[in-house]
Parts: structure tokens; sequence; C-alpha cells
């Protein structure tokens, strides 16, 4: 079943970014949006209705690229 997607576009890219290097993104009750879940790393929040989208999609990024790269 494939997962929704964000709202947001600019937050959306971000998961899809993601994804294509091999991390998972979970649905999450409550306030966040949603978890990514990386390998060897800690949880990233996904927050549905972000100040600036813009911004937490590139703070989305680049913690997958420390976590990943």
């Amino acid at each position: 079943m494939p997962r929704p997607r964000h709202p947001k576009p600019e937050v959306e890219q971000a998961l899809q970014y993601a994804e294509a290097r091999g991390c998972q993104i979970e649905m999450s009750p409550g306030h966040p949006w949603g978890k990514i879940r990386c390998p060897g790393c800690a949880l990233i929040w996904i927050w549905s209705t972000p100040k600036n989208a813009g911004n937490h999609a590139k703070d989305l990024r680049h913690k997958v690229d420390r976590c990943v790269g």
C-alpha cells in the first residue's frame, strides 16, 4: 500500500529524496505527520504543518544525508 502524499510539495520532494536513499517513511498518530527511519540513525520527525515548508524540507534532506551519507 503506497503511503499518503504530504500536503506540502517541498516536504513531499524531501520524502521522495529520503526513500531514494533507502529510508522508510512511517505514518505517525498525533501531531507529527510521520517519521523517517534511516539505517543506523535516530528517527527524523516530519511535521504536517511546518512554519516554513521549504526550511523543513531542507532540514529533512540534511538529516537524511547525515544518516546515509
